[in-house]
């Protein structure tokens, strides 16, 4: 019986060692990915990660729904790719600069997944993003830069810190490393299409961000924003009802003019802000992105599905 049974086997060997060799295929869908302006937001490439190193999948744009398109526009299904990406131990989605020609990935990875099975669910890939959840924001009106001559436009300014103090009004914001930098914005949402300011980049709740309080300077030792004459830019009256304020997790270096799609704290600003303050929502769990990565025909499942046969005849 067991003559026969090894015969048996070794025809099935036979059999599948005669036929071509299947290409594999990845198949990748996202959810909250932000389309790119590849012009000046870059591109992404997906990774997968063989025997240690990265192998590249190719590069791909998203439209709204979070379908994979070609450089350039056109849908793209799936990607055809190493036979042996089942050997994979994950999948990584970086965001690659424009013009491009690094046969390596950037370090901007933006989602990753460990692959365990034929569908791989990823997440986003920043540093910290367990503690991240977990992090809180609040935050006062006030313009300090120039309270010695003008007491009366506290309206005019975004300070994220909490009173009786000063002390951090942002606070459980992991260390993000050195290709990612958090941003303050105060975003005016009254129109059809929302006006984004900054407020500066920062690394820490406490301490100044990159221009304190506008172009002059000054200010209390936390990240915000004066928006008065004095300070070059725009001159904002923050407590109508129109603005929400916004910290988002920026690439460095950064890519374009408004938040990035990393978004962990948000809150519209409501009238009552210049004299109670105001407070920032958690929205990781909602807005961040995520996805799947489905392989077929590799060289893994091949090997599974010989496994099985082996078993069978055993």
């Amino acid at each position: 019986m067991r003559t026969l049974r090894t015969s048996i086997l070794t025809v099935a060997l036979c059999t599948m060692l005669a036929l071509p060799a299947m290409s594999a295929e990845l198949v990748l869908s996202f959810d909250n990915l932000m389309p790119l302006n590849e012009s000046t937001d870059g591109i992404y490439e997906g990774w997968a990660i063989i025997d240690g190193a990265p192998v590249s999948t190719g590069v791909f744009n998203v439209d709204s729904s979070g379908q994979t398109l070609m450089p350039g526009g056109g849908a793209l299904p799936f990607f055809t790719v190493v036979d042996n990406i089942g050997q994979a131990s994950a999948i990584k989605i970086s965001l690659e600069p424009v013009g491009d020609s690094d046969p390596a990935p950037s370090g901007l990875i933006v989602l990753t997944g460990n692959l365990e099975s034929e569908v791989t669910p990823l997440s986003a890939a920043l540093p910290g993003l367990e503690m991240l959840t977990t992090s809180e924001g609040s935050y006062i009106l006030a313009t300090p830069s120039d309270n010695d001559t003008n007491p009366d436009n506290d309206d005019q300014g975004i300070w994220f810190l909490a009173m009786p103090g000063p002390m951090a009004g942002l606070t459980n914001l992991p260390d993000l490393g050195p290709n990612w930098v958090y941003e303050g914005w105060v975003v005016d949402v009254s129109g059809g299409s929302p006006m984004p300011y900054s407020t500066g980049t920062f690394t820490s709740g406490e301490g100044f961000d990159s221009d304190e309080a506008g172009c002059n300077g000054g200010g209390p030792p936390f990240p915000g924003q004066d928006y008065v004459a004095y300070h070059c830019g725009p001159e904002l009256d923050l407590d109508t009802g129109d603005f929400a304020a916004v910290i988002s997790i920026e690439p460095v270096p950064d890519n374009g003019p408004g938040p990035f799609m990393f978004k962990p704290l948000a809150g519209l600003i409501p009238e009552n802000a210049l004299t109670e303050g105001g407070m920032l929502g958690n929205q990781v769990e909602g807005t961040f992105p995520t996805g799947s990565a489905t392989i077929t025909g590799s060289v893994a499942v091949e090997a599974s599905n010989w496994g099985s046969l082996k078993a069978a005849y055993r």
